[in-house]
């Protein structure tokens, strides 16, 4: 039996079927790609993504990171040499890994309480090629005493904090995730009984340590946003893991 043949009408009728499915498919993919770059991820410096400390601070055990064979590292950087404020500064490991797979889903914002001359040259090292913060960059020049999501463009409902500090964000708290203050120098405490990381010739694990948890957290959030799980604001679903995670 031979096959019937399409009239143009039915054509007609089919191309505007696939071409509504496919206008609705495209639609989709847009408000998916949309909401994937919807949320934010505000970032603290010191003691969160580095530790920075002045060269005079470092203990005596400390000092072999001065010595040439450290001139190699490339989480550990020097600066301002031969001045009474040169300072030294350490990557936290998996800073690299964390800043790539987040920049993923989220828009990132640096906000610290330093100088934006310390900002620039920490920047240069953590975002060379300024892929991942642009201009959205806040420091103690527009921010002196407290930090607030205010100053920070973009809606609170989606906003995701990560400091070590609490007490700056007096206002955001409910929109933070504290981790834990990585301190790889002693800082000139001699009184500390403990010693600290670079004393001690170890650090925080790169697979297991706080930014690696952190980012797992970080990826479960915009799944969950992504999937329509919990409702558009993000601070409830923060609040209630704060009190379960610890980072």
């Amino acid at each position: 039996m031979p096959r019937k043949q399409k009239t143009s009408s039915s054509c007609l009728d089919e191309s505007v079927n696939k071409f509504q499915n496919l206008s609705l498919d495209e639609k989709k993919k847009g408000k998916k790609k949309e909401k994937e770059k919807n949320l934010h991820l505000v970032l603290d410096l010191d003691h969160t993504l580095i530790h920075s400390t002045l060269v005079s601070q470092l203990s005596k055990k400390e000092k072999y990171l001065l010595e040439p064979a450290a001139e190699s590292r490339l989480d550990l950087w020097r600066f301002n040499k031969g001045h009474s404020n040169e300072y030294i500064t350490k990557l936290r490991p998996f800073l690299h890994e964390f800043l790539l797979e987040a920049n993923k889903h989220y828009t990132m914002h640096v906000y610290t309480m330093g100088l934006s001359t310390y900002a620039k040259t920490v920047l240069k090292l953590i975002d060379p090629d300024n892929v991942y913060f642009g201009d959205r960059v806040i420091t103690s020049k527009e921010s002196p005493n407290n930090k607030t999501l205010d100053l920070v463009v973009a809606d609170k409902q989606r906003v995701v904090i990560l400091d070590d500090t609490v007490d700056v964000w007096p206002h955001d708290k409910s929109s933070l995730l504290q981790i834990t203050k990585y301190e790889y120098f002693r800082d000139g405490d001699d009184n500390t009984k403990s010693k600290s990381y670079a004393e001690k010739r170890i650090d925080e694990s790169p697979d297991t340590g706080p930014l690696a948890n952190v980012l797992k957290f970080l990826q479960d959030i915009h799944r969950r946003f992504e999937e329509g799980l919990d409702s558009d604001d993000l601070r409830p679903l923060l609040l209630d893991s704060s009190r379960q995670c610890c980072f």
